[in-house]
């Protein structure tokens, strides 16, 4: 009971409050000047969605549809036919990334490990038909990195 009317007397959390806000205001400054300098990511940030291809340059995804049964949205669309090697192959695979709230469920779900996050977090555009990836824009390459970038 007297420790409670000590403390608002002399407002103890309000100055415990303030030191800390001193502490910080003479602590060097951490803010980055985003359009010129980017964000230092951590390794494990949840990007852009991509989709891999072996050393030969084979797509990995063998259409098994796991990541569509472990999307809780069920953004992710895949059409799928066997090759002449008797192989399921996907012919279309599409990513929905406009409700995408990047859970990573797709991603632990796969078992070939075609799908993964990458480091890519500038995803604005203009036209919303431009949120609908299609399987030549998954893949990580030079003609795919300005997919976002394009008017």
């Amino acid at each position: 009971m007297i420790k409670k009317i000590f403390k608002k007397i002399f407002l103890i959390d309000l100055i415990k409050g303030l030191l800390v806000t001193l502490k910080y205001f003479f602590l060097g400054k951490i803010t980055v000047q985003y359009p010129e300098q980017k964000l230092k990511l951590q390794p494990r940030f949840r990007g852009l969605l991509r989709l891999y291809k072996d050393e030969e340059g084979n797509d990995l995804c063998i259409a098994c549809g796991q990541c569509i049964r472990a999307c809780p949205d069920s953004l992710i669309s895949i059409y799928s036919e066997r090759g002449p090697d008797k192989k399921l192959r996907p012919i279309t695979w599409t990513f929905n990334l406009s409700r995408c709230m990047f859970c990573g469920l797709c991603v632990e779900a796969c078992p070939t490990n075609a799908i993964r996050f990458s480091h890519e977090y500038e995803l604005a555009v203009y036209d919303r038909k431009k949120l609908y990836i299609h399987k030549k824009n998954m893949y990580l390459d030079e003609n795919t990195k300005k997919y976002f970038e394009e008017n």
